[in-house]
C-alpha cells in the first residue's frame, strides 16, 4: 500500500437519488467502475426505506431522513474492521465540521454531537457505517435544503456551493488517509 496507496474517487455531475444499494459492496465499481477503495459524492435526494436503516438505535426510536438536496459521500474501503470504519468515518466528519466552519465564519458555530454536526439544535448532517462481507460502507449526508419538520438545516441557508464543498471535503479525505496509510510504513519500530 504505501507510496502507491490511492482511493479513487468521483464528484458526479447529475443529482442522483441515495438509496440502500449505495451501501452494498462494489457499488462504487458496478456503477462507475471505481475500483478498490472508493469515493462517490454526490447530490439528491434520500430514499431509504425505515427498515434499511443501519443505526439500530436510531431505527429503534424511527429514522428520520430529512427530505430534499442532500450532498452525500459515500466512501468504501477493503480490509477493514468495523471499529476502523467508525474512526474513518470520524475523521470525515471532522474535516467536514472545519471545512464548513471555514466557509460559515464567526457568525455560526458548527456543534459536533456524536458523529453529526449541528447549528444550535438544527441538525446538518446524517451518517452511517456498516459492515459489507469485504469492505467497510461509509455514508455522510450534508443537507442541503432545510427541512424544519425534520429538525435539519441545509447549507443553502449559509449560501454554499455544495458541490464545491464536496471537492474540497473530499479531497481533504483523501489526502488524510493516504497519509494515514504512509505513516504505517514510515515508522520503525522500537526495538
Amino acid at each position: 500500500m504505501g507510496e502507491g496507496y490511492r482511493m479513487d474517487y468521483l464528484l458526479v455531475s447529475e443529482p442522483m437519488e441515495m438509496t440502500i444499494n449505495a451501501m452494498r459492496p462494489h457499488w462504487a465499481l458496478r456503477k462507475f467502475d471505481l475500483w478498490g477503495d472508493s469515493m462517490v459524492i454526490f447530490r439528491g435526494p434520500m430514499n431509504i426505506e425505515p427498515g434499511d436503516g443501519i443505526d439500530l438505535k436510531e431505527f429503534k426510536k424511527g429514522t428520520i431522513f430529512p427530505k430534499g438536496d442532500i450532498l452525500h459521500f459515500i466512501i468504501e474501503h477493503f480490509s477493514d474492521d468495523l471499529e476502523k470504519g467508525i474512526l474513518r468515518q470520524n475523521i470525515l466528519v471532522s474535516i467536514t465540521e472545519e471545512k464548513l466552519g471555514h466557509r460559515i465564519g464567526d457568525s455560526q458555530k458548527i456543534l459536533r454531537w456524536g458523529d453529526d454536526l449541528y447549528d444550535e439544535d438544527r441538525r446538518l448532517t446524517l451518517t452511517a457505517v456498516a459492515p459489507t462481507l469485504v469492505s467497510i460502507k461509509i455514508h455522510l449526508g450534508i443537507c442541503i435544503d432545510s427541512d424544519d419538520d425534520a429538525g435539519f438545516i441545509g447549507i443553502s441557508e449559509y449560501f454554499l456551493d455544495a458541490n464545491e464543498l464536496g471537492e474540497v471535503i473530499g479531497n481533504q479525505y483523501r489526502a488524510d488517509i493516504r497519509r494515514l496509510r504512509e505513516k504505517c510504513w514510515r515508522m520503525r519500530p522500537v526495538t
